[in-house]
């Protein structure tokens, strides 16, 4: 048979590019929960910038609100200590900001970032 006439995967060709789609889906299902848990401290905070009830609240007030909001959610990982509350002119901004790391093999980990923050109005 004439070489130049044959076509398709060969073995290896096949399993190297499962190997690799297999990889990137491991990664895939490592960070899927973490960008979840971000997307409910995102609508954790995003109807605080409308609640004018918190326009009076202390910051201890407005923060005991957030993780009791987020304890039902199951985030109970954040503390009091990883909310921060940034006074500008119009308004204060409350923010969230943390890091999250991910055990991948042996010595290497995934660390991934994310900010959260809200304008709360004053008064």
């Amino acid at each position: 048979m004439n070489s130049r006439n044959q076509q398709g995967w060969t073995m290896w060709s096949l399993a190297f590019s499962l190997s690799i789609i297999g990889f990137f889906a491991w990664i895939g299902l490592k960070i899927f929960p973490l960008y979840m848990d971000n997307s409910t401290i995102h609508s954790v905070l995003e109807p605080l910038a409308q609640d004018r009830t918190l326009v009076d609240e202390s910051y201890d007030s407005i923060s005991r609100t957030i993780l009791k909001r987020l304890s039902i959610n199951s985030i109970r990982w954040i503390q009091d200590k990883d909310i921060e509350f940034v006074e500008e002119d119009q308004y204060t901004q409350v923010r969230i900001d943390y890091e999250k790391r991910i055990k991948m093999v042996s010595n290497i980990d995934l660390i991934v970032t994310f900010e959260n923050h809200v304008n709360l109005p004053n008064n």
